[in-house]
């Protein structure tokens, strides 16, 4: 296990296990610990629709009549969006040597392999790891269990959602590889921190 990194970021589709990873990463490293989704919530409130439509595509339940190609790129592109807009914590943490664990789906292999970010050299003080499952059934199992209000959807926008996220997945599968990003499979459930913290 490497434990001389400063910033570990950690992507994938969602309902795969990468929070409550990188909560027991956070706590066993003494990191703090950052939801990429709080900040895309943050933009959602800070940024109008009308100035970028892409932010708050999936606020709308009739994005889910759109095919899975579609939904996977938008995914995408909102990936690449919220992903730059945390160049700037990235690099405060690593001129500051302050360590913290960055979680989310918004996370792409692009960012999470930067040599530089905001004119900070990241080297091995930054490391990465995907977790990936590409099975839209065990998908949308595990965020039916999880709650959140998944349950209330219909079931063809249930459908959608965990067909896109597998979608999602093996296209960052696809990236990570490019980049040589670790990838640790999803499955099984257990020691999800630690299979984590073996590969980085």
């Amino acid at each position: 296990m490497a434990a001389d990194w400063t910033v570990l970021l950690i992507g994938g589709p969602a309902a795969v296990g990468k929070t409550s990873a990188a909560k027991r990463i956070a706590v066993v490293s003494g990191a703090s610990l950052l939801q990429v989704d709080d900040v895309w919530l943050a933009l959602q409130r800070a940024i109008d629709p009308a100035d970028s439509p892409l932010l708050h595509t999936f606020a709308s339940p009739e994005v889910w009549r759109r095919s899975t190609a579609e939904l996977v790129a938008l995914k995408r592109e909102l990936a690449e969006l919220v992903s730059s807009s945390l160049e700037f914590v990235v690099a405060n943490h690593l001129e500051a040597d302050d360590k913290i664990v960055i979680e989310g789906v918004w996370i792409t292999p692009e960012f999470a392999t930067r040599a530089t970010y905001a004119g900070s050299t990241a080297g091995a003080r930054r490391r990465s790891a995907f977790v990936l499952e590409e099975d839209a059934a065990k998908i949308r199992d595990t965020m039916l269990v999880r709650g959140h209000g998944f349950a209330e959807w219909s079931e063809a926008d249930r459908e959608a959602m965990a067909v896109m996220q597998a979608g999602y997945a093996k296209w960052l599968r696809t990236q990570a590889l490019m980049r040589r990003a670790p990838i640790v499979d999803a499955r099984p459930l257990g020691h999800l921190a630690e299979r984590i913290l073996a590969v980085i």
